[in-house]
């Protein structure tokens, strides 16, 4: 059976830019993720007797100027002529989903289409009634082995409701199967919903996944699904209903002996730190593997820093040289807002420790639409106080589905989802739209500053730049 997965582009709207000068512009694209989209290398390896192709369409419109994702869609599709096509979304992609499900079905009304991801994760509703054959809800990677062993046993005539997980598309609704949230956690484990699997990395190769400060080849890992807390401007957590599940330490030893050509190895959490006792023996197991020769990024909440220094130092002797870090405020009422359960001394005394140790902190915090100048002023000297390598600044953005997003909907004056990428804003900002992204542009500035001052301190001897 021939399966093409695709990750769509997202779409390069940045109201921002309007309002940015050169230096802005700049020290912005430091915020562009490299990387692939390690669950279609997962899902390839779920069906190893299969044909699969994978287009990164993201990946190749950051690198390819003038890209045309639908005219390369096309010609993929007349070139390869598959039977199934699975398409991942987030938020900011539904658009371009859309249109990829349209142009499949033009092409081939036989062609099974299935749509997973966050955003069908969150919202499978906004599906009924397009082209998408199948929607998967939740974790995906068993879903979909299941409907392609059925689909090639009985074609149209497979009986998709047995299988755990879908939306079915009637036209204008969905018919839901059981939900995987609502299974037990024994139930999960014999129907083996969580099953390891080795990712196919060799069909993501073609493409060019590196990082350029240094020029070293990246992949990623995945240790856990899920997240040990609820923000309530976040999807991750919701996408497994609020549990936290960690992959077997020793299956991920395993599968990072088979990624000795990627220098770089990102653990595409929302926590690798989530299961403190884990993260010992897997770090400790990285040592004694002599693993401990990558350079690895993780995501790491600064009060699990607090509480954990030794597991932290731990991971430093494992290899562990780069950490994403949601900061999100510089005050402890915003803070309490988003249900971080966090605090501002927390923030930065972790901060202070990690540049200690030679970890290069890549730290994003949350701009409100209701900030006034004021408000920047004060995120900028909490920038300004607590040098990191890399402050990044996101627009809070109500994502569908979220907790966030019944708070806020009522007050969304933009509902073009491709917008909705963390540089917009999509409700009405206090100050003037010019002013708010000057503002932000501003921040951007005392960031490249900040990190000027960082590097002064702390050396920075890992990156080119």
């Amino acid at each position: 059976m021939k399966i093409l997965l695709v990750n769509p582009p997202i779409p390069r709207v940045f109201r921002m830019f309007d309002f940015a000068d050169d230096a802005v512009r700049k020290s912005f694209g430091r915020r562009v993720m490299v990387g692939p989209p390690l669950a279609l290398n997962e899902l390839a390896s779920m069906v190893p007797n299969d044909e699969v192709v994978i287009m990164d369409q993201k990946t190749e419109e950051d690198n390819t100027e003038g890209y045309d994702f639908a005219q390369a869609y096309m010609e993929e599709l007349k070139r390869f002529s598959p039977d199934f096509v699975g398409v991942t979304c987030i938020t900011a992609q539904y658009n371009s989903v859309l249109k990829i499900l349209n142009m499949t079905k033009e092409y081939n009304k036989n062609i099974l289409t299935m749509v997973g991801g966050i955003h069908p994760t969150l919202c499978p509703d906004s599906f009924a009634g397009s082209k998408a054959d199948l929607v998967t809800v939740g974790i995906g990677k068993y879903s979909f082995k299941k409907m392609i062993e059925m689909f090639k046993a009985d074609g149209w005539l497979a009986d998709f409701s047995k299988i755990p997980g879908l939306g079915i598309n009637k036209g204008t609704s969905l018919f839901y199967t059981q939900s995987i949230c609502s299974l037990t956690t024994e139930d999960i484990k014999e129907q083996h919903i969580l099953d390891t699997v080795m990712p196919n990395r060799k069909l993501t190769d073609k493409y060019n996944y590196t990082i350029r400060q240094m020029g070293k080849k990246i992949h990623y890992i995945s240790t856990s699904q899920g997240c040990t807390h609820k923000c309530n401007f976040c999807s991750i957590w919701q996408t497994t209903g609020g549990r936290y599940f960690h992959k077997d330490v020793e299956c991920i030893i395993r599968e990072l002996k088979t990624m000795d050509e990627y220098p770089i190895i990102r653990f595409c959490d929302a926590n690798t730190f989530g299961d403190i006792k884990k993260a010992r023996l897997l770090f400790t197991r990285i040592i004694e593997e002599g693993l401990n020769n990558h350079y690895y990024l993780a995501d790491v909440r600064t009060d699990t820093v607090i509480r954990h220094p030794d597991i932290i130092e731990l991971a430093v002797k494992a290899g562990l040289r780069i950490t994403i870090c949601g900061l999100e405020a510089t005050s402890n009422e915003e803070l309490e807002a988003y249900n971080k359960q966090n605090t501002i001394e927390n923030i930065s005394t972790a901060l202070k420790f990690l540049n200690s140790l030679g970890i290069l902190v890549n730290g994003n915090y949350i701009v409100r639409p209701e900030y006034v100048e004021s408000d920047f002023d004060r995120v900028a000297q909490f920038v300004n106080d607590n040098p990191i390598y890399h402050a990044g600044f996101t627009v809070l953005t109500p994502f569908p589905g979220t907790d966030l997003y019944e708070t806020m909907k009522k007050d969304i004056i933009n509902h073009n989802l491709d917008y909705y990428n963390l540089t917009n804003a999509v409700v009405e900002t206090v100050l003037p739209e010019a002013k708010f992204y000057e503002q932000v542009g501003k921040l951007y500035k005392t960031s490249k500053l900040a990190g000027d001052e960082y590097r002064q301190k702390y050396g920075s001897d890992l990156l080119v730049e």
